[in-house]
């Protein structure tokens, strides 16, 4: 009954029973001369193939097209492609059946849908990463084994109490314990793919559920090769072929472990950082899977283990398992992958469905359900997991993917299963994957957690406290500006400044998404840019002891959901400012992280223009006697404009930087909000009451009546600035923007900080725009999220 047991022979997890009963000499030939020439091409394998997985992969298309609304797993449509093609609809018809798949193309399928399966499986195990079983916090090991354990007891008893009570088909009957398995198994891919379409991977929940499922994975996996081991010793005693078996899958461990594990180092040695992974050394890999496939079918040992593990061995992220993902992962998913869906399609026969089967098959499905959901909830709710997060962690786990059909395909081979369980199982998995997506998507709200109750802006910070910064890094060249940025914050000892850097790198060629604290996890997954940052942080704490205090994380996750890392860090933290540096040819993906932070942090965000000649790219340190910077804060009004005044207000406090606030107002104006004008002509007070004494201080006012002359006053001031300060969001309505809201092409940086950065304006002045945080308690700023419908002074 074991999910994992070995084949014998090459098409062992594809061919099913009823297939293997006809005799045919094999005399299918490899193309045809076309048809113009009297040739059939659908009497010839290739043609044949190229059909077949034209088909299907039009029918998947299809479906995926037509489920895109409901935001359906792809998961869903690919299957559902697949069961299009087979007996349960087009191929219903016999003679659509047999032109499709006559008796002679069956084999070239069931292998090219092995070979496509297993290197999906290969794939599978490049992302699994075993260290996550040593971080795993008590909760996840408690979740993955009681989401294992509970489901298997419940689907036992009801296979026990079927068997004793119930007369049923003899067949039927020797698969009950099969489906008890079946249905309790947990193989992570599934839980993995549908976390990464929700874009939920890396954060709290996604994490929770992900190394649970690993877990739950694991025990799983043993339980089936406990059980197969047990019955072959059973069976036989402790014979020459068990005996023999697990000699064999010691030694293909050994030798992965001993030989191609230090192969693949050296690889990674012999590729330079930042560089792609050499083609030889692509196809040298490719050769130990294909090695690894005929080794096990020879010694007779799990074809689905071998190349998982094999997959396990090679090391995650760059340059070697993001390379080979990059170069396979597509080939597998859109050639060969297709081959085992059309495969699985064809064994789906909804009309060989009785009622009465379809039952007690369901009453398996629905134990595995529930024995999922609650071994997960338990732990979680007793962990003070709100209960609705705590439901949809055990939805989540119930999922099945691939691997599990992969698996209920191979129990078919094996006669575990009967083939009408087969396709109840399918369906039902189907359905499942169908149902559970969007509804977590409707109850699952990943931003309640960053909603803060308390003032977390400069702002509103004591002068005599902490101040608390989140510096995000993209690249190494981003380094020099954000520690000069943090020199400028004037970190003193009444008040010392809190450096949280976090280092962001793309997830590729591992599942499991990372947040590595660099002073408790020193060696793991480090690499040579994150050991260079590191080091630049704490030598600039170093030589600024006391007054300065770091400490550097690096996440490792998909750039959509890397927001959830930034966000949740901010809000462990207490930080009061979160910085990301903005460069304006970066990927979409890190333009879409920078609008979520926007959206989502629990603080006050800074984005940081560092123009490519400015000030900032050269490293300076207040031990630098010549260190100086010349700083200009636009005023123009609202929360933003405070946020940032409240920042050059700090910054104008060191003994090195001058200051200038150009405060722009429209001349002549009647209407306006009297309680932003208010805290307006307060902030601008404030900065002219603590700096009064201070000849680095210049503050001005500037009348203008309309938008072009703001444009003439910003362009006057692009000479003799180091850095701007500007806020981000603000009444675009307003004269003072009359005109330059049509031509702002970066949205995210504001109207006035597009224009600071654009080419047209002639500067070298870097730019960080400022965006405040707005308390939910609060009543005034609660309002200013109502930027467009508010007027300013």
């Amino acid at each position: 009954m074991s999910g994992t047991s070995g084949s014998s022979s090459l098409t062992n997890a594809s061919m099913s029973i009823e297939e293997r009963s006809f005799c045919v000499e094999f005399d299918l030939r490899m193309a045809s001369k076309g048809i113009f020439l009297g040739d059939d091409p659908l009497k010839f394998a290739f043609p044949i193939l190229l059909a077949q997985l034209g088909l299907v992969t039009f029918f998947s298309a299809t479906f995926r097209l037509l489920l895109k609304p409901f935001r359906q797993p792809t998961f869903v449509a690919d299957i559902l492609g697949g069961i299009a093609l087979g007996p349960s609809f087009l191929g219903h018809n016999q003679e659509f059946y047999k032109m499709i798949f006559p008796k002679e193309s069956l084999i070239v399928l069931d292998v090219c849908g092995l070979i496509g399966i297993l290197f999906f499986t290969f794939l599978v195990g490049m992302r699994t990463d075993v260290t996550v079983i040593k971080k795993a916090g008590g909760l996840s090991l408690v979740i993955g084994i009681t989401s294992f354990c509970l489901p298997m007891l419940l689907t036992r008893s009801l296979a026990v109490f079927l068997r004793s009570e119930v007369h049923m088909d003899r067949n039927f009957e020797f698969s009950l314990f099969a489906l008890s398995y079946f249905q309790s198994m947990i193989n992570f891919h599934g839980i993995y793919s549908i976390l990464t379409e929700l874009k939920l991977l890396n954060s709290e929940f996604g994490r929770l559920a992900l190394s649970s499922s690993m877990i739950s994975t694991l025990c799983s996996w043993f339980f089936a090769v406990v059980v197969k081991t047990v019955n072959d010793a059973r069976q036989g005693g402790l014979s020459k072929s068990v005996v023999g078996t697990m000699s064999c899958r010691l030694l293909f461990v050994f030798f992965i472990m001993c030989f191609c594990r230090p192969i693949m180092f050296w690889m990674i040695k012999r590729t330079p950082e930042g560089k792609t992974l050499k083609e030889h050394y692509v196809c040298t890999l490719s050769l130990m899977v294909f090695a690894c496939i005929f080794y096990c079918e020879v010694m007779g040992i799990e074809l689905i283990m071998g190349v998982i593990i094999l997959g396990m061995a090679v090391p995650g992220g760059p340059p070697l398992g993001s390379g080979l993902m990059d170069k396979l992962e597509l080939f597998v998913s859109a050639v060969l992958l297709p081959t085992f869906i059309v495969s699985i399609g064809r064994r789906v026969d909804v009309y060989g469905i009785t009622l009465s089967n379809f039952g007690k098959v369901e009453l398996f499905i629905l134990g595995g359900f529930l024995g999922k959901v609650v071994g997960a909830m338990v732990p979680s709710i007793y962990r003070k997991f709100p209960v609705v997060d705590a439901f949809l962690i055990g939805l989540v786990m119930s999922c099945q993917g691939f691997i599990d059909i992969t698996f209920f395909s191979h129990a078919l081979y094996r006669k575990y299963i009967t083939k009408e369980s087969f396709s109840i199982m399918v369906l039902m998995a189907t359905l499942q994957a169908g149902i559970i997506k969007p509804l977590v998507r409707s109850l699952y709200d990943p931003s309640r957690k960053n909603r803060a109750y308390k003032r977390r802006t400069i702002q509103h910070s004591r002068r005599d406290s902490e101040l608390r910064i989140l510096a995000c890094i993209c690249h190494e060249d981003n380094v020099p500006a954000i520690i000069n940025i943090l020199e400028a914050s004037n970190p003193t000892s009444v008040s010392p400044i809190g450096v949280y850097v976090l280092e962001l790198v793309e997830l590729v060629g591992q599942a499991m998404p990372l947040l590595i604290n660099h002073q408790t996890n020193k060696t793991s997954h480090s690499n040579a840019r994150s050991d260079r940052i590191v080091k630049a942080f704490s030598q600039y704490q170093i030589r600024n002891q006391e007054i300065v205090a770091v400490q550097c994380f690096t996440s490792i996750a998909p750039y959509a959901t890397i927001h959830d890392d930034i966000c949740s860090l901010a809000l462990e933290k207490i930080t009061s400012l979160v910085i990301i540096p903005f460069q304006k040819f970066d990927s979409p993906a890190l333009r879409v992280m920078q609008n979520k932070v926007l959206q989502m942090a629990s603080c006050s965000v800074g984005i940081l223009v560092d123009r490519a000649h400015g000030i900032l790219k050269a490293p300076k340190t207040l031990s630098d006697s010549w260190f100086a910077l010349h700083v200009c804060v636009i005023f123009i009004g609202g929360p933003d404009d405070r946020e940032a005044l409240a920042y050059g207000t700090r910054m104008a406090e060191h003994p090195n930087i001058n200051i200038t606030v150009i405060r722009i107002y429209e001349i002549g104006h009647k209407e306006f909000d009297l309680i932003e004008t208010q805290l307006d002509l307060n902030a601008v007070n404030d900065f002219r009451i603590i700096h009064a004494d201070n000849s680095r201080a210049v503050y001005k006012d500037v009348g203008v009546s309309e938008g072009p002359e703001t444009a003439e006053v910003l362009h006057s001031l692009s000479e003799g600035f180091d850095l701007m300060l500007v806020g981000r969001r603000r009444d675009e309505g307003s004269s003072l923007l009359m005109g330059l809201t049509q031509w702002c092409e970066v949205r995210e940086l504001g109207v006035i900080g597009d224009m600071l950065t654009s080419s047209d304006y002639k500067s070298e002045a870097s730019v960080l725009v400022v965006q405040q945080q707005a308390s939910a308690v609060d009543n005034v700023t609660a309002s200013s999220i109502q930027l467009s419908s508010r007027q300013y002074l």
